[in-house]
């Protein structure tokens, strides 16, 4: 099977590309980071270039697997750049319907889109409300949704916090002197190792099911426990970050760390086990071995 990586140089990008299954011929792009890795061949592409001919890019391709996520520092330049998102996957979706092979499409989007859901258990069918940075990439997906919705071959998923090294877990927990209690630390926490999540996606290039997805999680539990996993590991002390500390946080970013989505992985109540808590906190203390 012949595939292509859009975003293969990212953070989850760059895993896919890693658990990719020897019988795949894979290509991936990238933009700003060069890659090389031995299973793959690697091209340059900005995928927001208006000129861009989709037919010819994906003409040979049985899969297209979309990892490639446009960011941005502020709401405002968020919100355009995912505008401009938007036209290029719709013109890449207009490609992939008048295409010969028609290719199966797996996008990544977060859990944010579900928006801010509190207690509630949230499942595959549920509408959306995004909040926080989901407010601005929630745009860039829309096309994908309307594919999906138009009864097209396409797997959508929805990740949550997603761990790994060089994540957003570095900059919040290992790179600060203390480890944070955000709010009251009760907003619900779904969390799975980007290893994880990449197997899942070749789990789903493979048998080629349309719909919306949840990865299998390590664990979903209250940010106040998460916090309290990593300070068991890294023995810093905890800091709770109250009221005026979250004023001064841009908007988007502070909706998106107080945001609660107890995300439903089908899995149960199994996320929120003693075996799951004690796999949270290898997987913890894996990345903090090698965070420097």
């Amino acid at each position: 099977m012949k595939v292509l990586v859009l975003g293969a140089s990212g953070f989850i990008g760059k895993n896919i590309v890693l658990k990719a299954p020897g019988n795949i011929e894979l290509t991936g792009t990238y933009f700003k980071n060069e890659i090389t890795i031995e299973n793959g061949h690697f091209e340059y592409l900005n995928y927001l270039d208006e000129g861009i001919d989709w037919k010819q890019i994906i003409e040979s391709y049985s899969c297209i697997i979309v990892a490639a996520r446009a960011n941005a520092e502020s709401s405002i330049e968020r919100n355009a750049v995912s505008h401009r998102s938007k036209v290029a996957f719709t013109k890449m979706i207009n490609a992939v319907k008048e295409s010969t092979l028609k290719p199966f499409i797996v996008a990544l989007n977060g859990s944010l889109t579900y928006g801010n859901r509190g207690e509630e258990l949230v499942r595959t069918d549920d509408e959306i409300n995004p909040v926080g940075f989901a407010k601005s990439y929630s745009i860039a997906e829309k096309p994908f949704r309307d594919y999906l919705t138009q009864g097209n071959e396409i797997a959508i998923v929805r990740a949550p916090w997603v761990l790994g090294p060089g994540s957003w877990f570095s900059q919040i927990y290992l790179g600060t002197n203390k480890i944070p209690i955000i709010g009251k630390g009760k907003q619900w926490m779904a969390v799975v190792s980007v290893e994880d999540l990449a197997e899942y996606v070749w789990q789903l290039v493979e048998v080629q099911t349309r719909g919306i997805f949840h990865p299998k999680l390590i664990s979903r539990c209250r940010q106040k426990d998460f916090a309290l996993a990593v300070q068991q590991v890294t023995k810093k002390q905890i800091q709770k970050l109250r009221r005026f500390s979250l004023l001064r946080m841009e908007k988007q970013m502070r909706e998106s760390i107080l945001a609660s989505i107890k995300l439903d992985d089908g899995e149960g109540e199994q996320s929120e086990s003693e075996s799951a808590k004690l796999e949270l906190k290898n997987a913890i203390k894996d990345i903090y071995s090698g965070f420097s």
